[in-house]
């Protein structure tokens, strides 16, 4: 079941794979295209073709990296946060929507299991692109369940 990339994400403008590099250079800022290709799981050809298409979009452009001349830095254009602003927008409206049809019961049983289920996706969050020596220690469980119950 998925039901972002089925129903939440406009795939009208961007691919998936085009979307997720998008929001990459966007969190974390002008990026190098070799680091991209890496951290998206992808060719570096590819990401060359890919970066090339959103640059003819103006959603990308690309920079001198001021550490070193031969290098250019990829940059989110002011377009490119406007489109990501807007698929936001679309998806938190197509989510509201569908949040609309759930019965109370399912309401509150959604709402208990992302109060568990939150702390343990932020965990892995930051742990995704740690080297395994840096990862976050879980939480005990008695803890995580206590601190679920004060909220």
């Amino acid at each position: 079941m998925d039901l972002t990339g089925r129903y939440l994400s406009d795939r009208a403008d961007l691919s998936a794979s085009a979307a997720f590099a998008l929001n990459r250079v966007c969190r974390e800022g002008p990026i190098r295209l070799t680091t991209l290709a890496a951290k998206e799981g992808i060719s570096q050809p590819s990401m060359t073709q890919l970066i090339q298409r959103q640059e003819r979009l103006g959603l990308v452009a690309r920079l001198a990296d001021p550490g070193d001349g031969r290098v250019a830095l990829i940059g989110i254009t002011s377009h490119g946060l406007e489109l990501l602003d807007e698929r936001k927008r679309m998806r938190r409206e197509r989510l509201k929507a569908l949040l609309e049809t759930l019965t109370p019961e399912e309401e509150s049983a959604l709402w208990l299991s992302a109060r568990v289920a939150l702390p343990i996706l932020h965990r892995l969050v930051t742990n995704a692109d740690c080297p395994s020596d840096h990862v976050a220690a879980p939480l005990p469980a008695a803890e995580s369940v206590a601190a679920h119950r004060r909220e």
